[in-house]
């Protein structure tokens, strides 16, 4: 009996190649780029990942959080408020508060209106010199002429001590910051020498005012002998 040997044709060597690489696409090799595990040498050890997080300050909020990528987390995206402050022209009564997610319960107060010595000098004058004419002393009577000189103060002073040291021995007996501190100026006048006008000495027109305000709370008009008037701001 004969053998036969079969070569196999071209066509079928073809197609049979065709196979294996089918086979080799659809189960790609293990450990290869990509394709590792813990089978592998070097072998691969991961413990568990904590997801990454915004800060828990006061003032940051999480606009996304983190994401599981397959091998590791993405960083979460966040934002930073910074707490408010007052305007201009205002002073912090009660400070902000963080929430978690925004700030909140700032109070602000309007700053006290900045006093000039002006405008403490015509607070003074005007008071002293209407008084004074309700009085009966117009300005050509009595000592009194309202010709003021240079507005000088303050000086602080309490009930026990309404004048300042410069006015200790003058024995004024008039009113003074009535039952709390206050702030003192006098000022020369200037219109009648006899009475110590232009030579510094009396005719001295006297204010007491609220400290640190233009709150008029006394007044007085005084001479060496004695005064032309005087009262509280009452």
């Amino acid at each position: 009996m004969t053998k036969k040997t079969i070569i196999p044709s071209l066509r079928a060597a073809s197609l049979f190649s065709a196979v294996i690489a089918q086979i080799a696409l659809a189960n790609p090799v293990v450990c290869s780029p990509g394709y590792w595990d813990a089978t592998c040498n070097p072998r691969i050890n991961a413990g568990y990942q904590a997801a990454p997080t915004c800060s828990s300050d006061p003032g940051w909020t999480t606009v996304s959080p983190a994401q599981w990528q397959g091998s590791h987390f993405s960083s979460p995206q966040c934002n930073y408020q910074a707490p408010p402050s007052c305007p201009a022209g205002t002073t912090q009564s009660v400070a902000p508060a963080w929430n978690g997610a925004a700030w909140v319960g700032l109070s602000c107060q309007p700053n006290a209106p900045t006093i000039t010595l002006p405008q403490i000098a015509a607070v003074c004058e005007s008071t002293i010199s209407a008084q004074m004419a309700r009085a009966g002393f117009n300005g050509t009577n009595g000592t009194y002429r309202g010709m003021w000189g240079t507005f000088q103060g303050p000086y602080a002073v309490n009930p026990a001590s309404p004048y300042p040291p410069q006015f200790s021995r003058g024995g004024f007996g008039l009113g003074g910051p009535g039952g709390d501190s206050g702030d003192f100026y006098y000022v020369n006048d200037l219109g009648n020498p006899p009475a110590g006008g232009a030579s510094g000495g009396n005719g001295i027109g006297m204010c007491w005012f609220q400290s640190g305000t233009a709150n008029l709370i006394g007044w007085g008009y005084a001479t060496d002998q004695g005064s032309d008037g005087g009262g509280d701001g009452g």
